[in-house]
């Protein structure tokens, strides 16, 4: 019975992750909103991360990655939703860390289906 379980399961496996964006699935929005005034700082021991968009469907989300080799990135916040402004929308990620060595930071625009697109990545 349980050789019968596992091809099942590695079968829904493969579709959730074929599913999910994971590999970086074609963009299946018609078109993303613009991203910009993408600023990185570091203040005491902080990483701010500031950023605009304009009209966003509420689909989108974003998460926040960071990675000492600059190939390598780990997730260290999703931020949702942005305080509207005039069809545009402020976030700000904050992040408790003294940058000792160069930390590479990338923003990944989200749709909720799964798709996604890196819209900045800088180094501090």
């Amino acid at each position: 019975m349980k050789t019968r379980v596992v091809p099942v399961i590695v079968t829904l496996l493969m579709l959730f992750i074929s599913n999910t964006g994971i590999s970086g699935t074609i963009p299946s929005i018609k078109s993303w909103p613009r991203v910009y005034d993408v600023q990185i700082e570091q203040k005491a021991a902080h990483i701010i991360l500031q950023w605009k968009a304009e009209n966003e469907p509420k689909e989108i989300y974003y998460e926040i990655e960071s990675s000492a080799d600059g190939k390598t990135f780990q997730t260290f916040a999703i931020v949702l939703g942005g305080f509207s402004e005039d069809a545009h929308y402020k976030y700000k990620a904050r992040m408790k860390q003294a940058a000792t060595t160069k930390t590479f930071y990338r923003i990944k625009q989200i749709n909720n289906d799964g798709t996604y697109r890196i819209v900045s990545e800088q180094s501090l």
